[in-house]
């Protein structure tokens, strides 16, 4: 049976499941119409085993970087329902950062940062609009997407700062954007989720504050402490094997090559703005929702990475999407776990604040 987008997402809301990790509670969000089936989702699977460029599923090298880049997300949709958009431009003085505005009206709102993915050297403007379209409905929010420098032209820590400097100006420009100062989260999905901790860590000392961070299949250990202690037994592989198998490993191994080329300094790796794994204390964060997928290799570090935030007493709310691979928030409109991350981020969002307010 085919099963519409509402149908698909409907169902996602309704059957979710509990299992613990330890002392870790995750909401499982099983394959809809297929719970308990195992293996991935006939979504991801025909994606990866039809959709993609052979090219694509073998670990990046430098040749692939304006390939990459030249490569359009054909797979996501604006599911939102009109929300306005508009372009901006931070001037500093040795450079310009674009952002992104969705949802400014006349009604101060909430803003929420959106940081994009893209292992820090590629951006897709049209996903990034719609995400943040979305988002900004779900949130009744301004969502404002950064724009920062990219490796390997601009290495860390230049794109971090871009994302700094976008929340300075939005704090010190409330009323420009009409936001609420005092209401600002950040979301970041991949490497996007990297750089919203990095944010929030060279934030603390600032007169504004992060409500709220929302992490989307986020890469927090660019380190090798997660490669060299990952195991393919994390995986249930009993169903289509070929495929989780070269995703996985296809993801390891281009960590490798995404480390050289966001950083000049290997030995930065251990640094807490790049691997947010292995800074020591999380006391300070905000409350946290945390999404990974069941095939995604950084699944295994975010899970300890929310369980590091449950032990410094933050509070996490950790979902799991069963079948799902890496960036499947990317494809709005074509995986229904997209369309379903970007409301509990969102949800999320709206309770902290009302918890603020009370």
């Amino acid at each position: 049976m085919n099963y519409t987008h509402e149908e698909l997402t409907g169902r996602l809301k309704t059957k979710v499941m509990h299992s613990k990790k330890g002392r870790l509670n995750i909401l499982n969000k099983e394959i809809p119409f297929q719970e308990g089936s195992g293996g991935l989702d006939p979504r991801v699977r025909k994606f990866l085993a039809e959709d993609t460029d052979p090219k694509t599923r073998r670990p990046l090298e430098i040749d692939d970087l304006e390939i990459t880049r030249s490569r359009v997300e054909v797979n996501s949709k604006d599911l939102s329902s009109g929300i306005r958009s508009e372009k901006t431009k931070i001037s500093l003085a040795d450079r310009q950062i674009s952002l992104g505005i969705y949802n400014r009206t006349i009604e101060k709102k909430p803003v929420l940062v959106y940081l994009h993915g893209g292992g820090f050297f590629e951006r897709d403007v049209d996903v990034m609009k719609n995400m943040c379209r979305l988002l900004a409905q779900e949130a009744d929010a301004v969502v404002v997407g950064v724009e920062y420098r990219l490796a390997p032209e601009h290495p860390y820590q230049d794109g971090l700062d871009d994302c700094f400097e976008a929340v300075q100006f939005i704090y010190e420009n409330a009323e420009k954007f009409n936001v609420d100062a005092g209401k600002i989260g950040i979301v970041g999905d991949s490497v996007g989720g990297n750089l919203a901790l990095g944010v929030h860590h060279l934030s603390i000392d600032k007169p504004w504050t992060i409500s709220y961070i929302g992490l989307l299949c986020p890469l927090v250990d660019l380190s090798d402490v997660s490669r060299e202690t990952w195991n393919i037994k994390q995986y249930d592989t009993t169903k289509d094997y070929e495929l989780i198998h070269q995703e996985l490993v296809t993801m390891r191994e281009s960590l490798i090559f995404i480390q050289t080329l966001y950083l000049t300094n290997l030995e930065d790796v251990h640094l807490p703005l790049v691997s947010p794994l292995l800074r020591k204390d999380k006391t300070n964060l905000p409350p946290v929702t945390l999404v990974t997928a069941e095939f995604d290799f950084l699944r295994v570090q975010g899970e300890e990475f929310s369980t590091q935030l449950l032990d410094a007493g933050i509070p996490v709310r950790h979902f799991e999407y069963k079948g799902m691979d890496h960036a499947f928030v990317r494809k709005l409109g074509y995986y229904p776990q997209a369309a379903d991350a970007i409301k509990e981020v969102s949800n999320h969002f709206s309770q902290v604040l009302r918890r603020q307010n009370s």
